[in-house]
């Protein structure tokens, strides 16, 4: 038995059977990386960050393109014995396109709104924090399962996207799969695009840890790149990136940036309801010296 996957584009976004080499090669690249990172899922359980194939995985996601059908244009990839990976997409992406073909999206706090209720909570519960370390020990099940399915709807938004611009107004795309079964059709116009792009990208701070970290850079950022630092847990002597909201917040971590360790309350950056604590980006809250 074969899995398959078709994708199949029309409207404007196709000219005379054809779409554009950047549409084509996007749809494959990130069709790839999604039926990568399932296959890792299925392999082992879970995805990690920055997580990739080991020389001997290569030939177990290496579907065959067939010939581009018409029906405005659809794009076809085949393998024998892939059924899983197709079935972990399909599981991935069928929840939150079940949300985005409603009619709205609930609206959230951004990041920056979030902060000063993660800060007060930090200095109000300090004796009750948990660490990084306990997190990373014992992580939330719920939230590290979720990052697998982060890792593959990110791939498949990137798909969607390609139809959102208000210059190809009518176009669309379809989704089909067929793993151990044939899945439902997802079609994304340009709304349900931009729907399950929001909830796929929603960003959300986590309660706030302890971190006993060494910072090894730091930086100011510019009008292209966000106040960050590297900070190097001296528990697991794992590096994370952590992320500044402001030129204060950079000031504030500023004085302890030659020092031997500094002590602070950092929230995990939760995307798509999903974090790696292994290495996944957090959010500094304040130093907690």
């Amino acid at each position: 038995m074969s899995a398959v996957f078709s994708i199949h584009f029309d409207g404007p976004i196709v000219t005379e059977h054809k779409v554009s080499l950047r549409v084509m090669s996007k749809t494959y690249e990130h069709m790839q990386r999604a039926i990568d990172r399932a296959y890792l899922d299925t392999k082992y359980g879970g995805v990690w960050k920055h997580a990739r194939l080991k020389k001997e995985d290569y030939s177990e996601t290496e579907f065959l393109a067939e010939y581009p059908r018409e029906g405005g244009i659809i794009l076809d990839g085949v393998k024998a014995g892939a059924e899983a990976i197709l079935d972990k997409i399909n599981s991935a992406i069928s929840a939150p396109f079940e949300k985005a073909i409603q009619q709205g999206v609930e609206e959230h706090a951004s990041i920056i709104e979030q902060l000063p209720q993660r800060r007060e909570y930090a200095h109000a519960r300090r004796g009750e924090l948990t660490t990084y370390q306990d997190m990373v020990d014992r992580p939330d099940g719920k939230v590290v399962r979720a990052y697998s399915d982060r890792s593959i709807v990110k791939e498949i938004d990137q798909i969607a996207s390609m139809v959102k611009s208000d210059d190809l107004e009518g176009s669309y795309v379809e989704l089909q799969l067929t793993g151990s079964r044939a899945h439902p059709v997802y079609t994304f116009d340009a709304a349900r695009a931009r729907r399950f792009h929001e909830l796929v990208s929603r960003r959300d701070l986590g309660e706030p840890v302890l971190i006993r970290g060494k910072i090894r850079l730091l930086d100011q950022g510019n009008r292209y790149s966000p106040k960050k630092a590297k900070i190097l847990n001296l528990d697991s002597n794992r590096e994370v990136t952590l992320h500044l909201g402001s030129e204060e917040d950079f000031y504030r971590l500023h004085p302890y940036h030659t020092a031997q360790q500094v002590l602070l309350f950092a929230s995990p950056v939760i995307e798509f309801g999903a974090y790696d604590p292994n290495g996944g980006d957090m959010y500094f809250v304040d130093v907690a010296e």
